[in-house]
């Protein structure tokens, strides 16, 4: 039932009057790519939901906003901001809703691109499909749809995948819908684990 209550929250929060052309329009539980994390929570709470996992390049700090907030939409929800930001601005933005069957995570998936097509008209939009790198025997997939806000070589981009991972993994399939802006994504690609 929260599954579909949360495609009925997204689709209605998708819908607005004009068309937008700038990732921070978009909102992940209210919350969007460069506001102030100190918005959401106060500065001693921030501190203890700091995310256990990080990536070895600390140059991003990832905090895990569930522990905090009262989430309507998403399962889980996690932001970073840049190491030392005293206004702790948000560079990325991560929700997860869980789900069984890969025919919920892929109509969730077309409802949510519907919206995104419907209010973003300026971004090109890439399909994929691969073998999850988190499932060491290759057969768990994810299934994803990236939208990108800027010309190439820029990875400021909004992405909704399914995590179709096997049993035998041992992590929940989950839908992720990641807003990341480019400083962000350049360095998931390029610095984050070295």
């Amino acid at each position: 039932m929260k599954k579909f209550l949360a495609t009925l929250i997204l689709i209605l929060m998708f819908q607005t009057p004009s068309q937008a052309d700038d990732i921070r329009d978009f909102e992940i539980e209210g919350m969007s790519i460069g506001d102030s994390l100190l918005s959401f929570v106060d500065e001693e709470k921030i501190k203890k939901i700091k995310a256990i996992t990080q990536y070895p390049n600390d140059k991003f700090i990832i905090y895990n906003a569930s522990k905090s907030m009262n989430l309507k939409i998403y399962d889980y929800v996690n932001v970073a901001t840049k190491k030392n930001d005293k206004n702790y601005i948000i560079t990325n933005i991560s929700g997860a809703i869980e789900y069984q069957k890969l025919d919920e995570c892929l109509k969730l998936q077309e409802e949510i691109q519907n919206s995104i097509e419907g209010i973003f008209k300026s971004v090109d939009k890439q399909e994929s499909n691969y073998a999850s790198k988190q499932d060491k025997t290759g057969n768990s997939k994810v299934y994803g749809i990236q939208y990108y806000f800027k010309p190439y070589p820029s990875n400021e981009s909004i992405t909704v995948n399914c995590y179709h991972m096997t049993h035998e993994s041992n992590i929940n399939k989950t839908l992720k819908v990641a807003v990341n802006t480019e400083e962000y994504a350049y360095f998931l690609i390029n610095e984050a684990y070295k």
